[in-house]
């Protein structure tokens, strides 16, 4: 019970964070990093590891360009652990440079078995 509340609020909830190792790219390269898992106060069974390659442009609604990564699990986060996950992701040849009406990110969620979910953006800068 109390922990169906504390997920409600997301209170002690584990929290994802994509580390990059650059957050400006050109169209066809490859972007490199890891994601962070950090445990709640709780342990959770973790489902999936999801991140997803979006647009978004203003006045609009965001845009899926692509899914980067898909990653099944079956384990659990103990409270208060870390886990790291290898990530990489390439850029699209065709993609137009970022512009002041047009923005790239990167959004990250992560899936517990109770449906307790976590997000993460990470904002890409596409050069020429």
């Amino acid at each position: 019970m109390i922990q169906s509340l504390l997920n409600l609020f997301k209170i002690g909830s584990p929290k994802v964070d994509l580390v990059l190792q650059s957050h400006q790219i050109v169209p066809g390269a490859i972007v490199k990093g890891s994601f962070h898992i950090y445990g709640g106060w709780l342990p959770q069974k973790i489902k999936r590891l999801e991140c997803d390659f979006v647009k978004e442009t203003k006045g609009r609604k965001t845009e899926v360009i692509a899914p980067a990564a898909t990653v099944l699990m079956s384990q659990t986060m103990e409270p208060k652990g870390m886990r790291e996950v290898p990530f990489h992701y390439q850029i699209p040849e065709d993609l137009p440079p970022t512009t002041n009406a047009e923005t790239y990110r990167l959004k990250t969620k992560i899936v517990f078995t109770d449906d307790v979910k976590s997000f993460d953006h990470d904002e890409l800068v596409v050069l020429n």
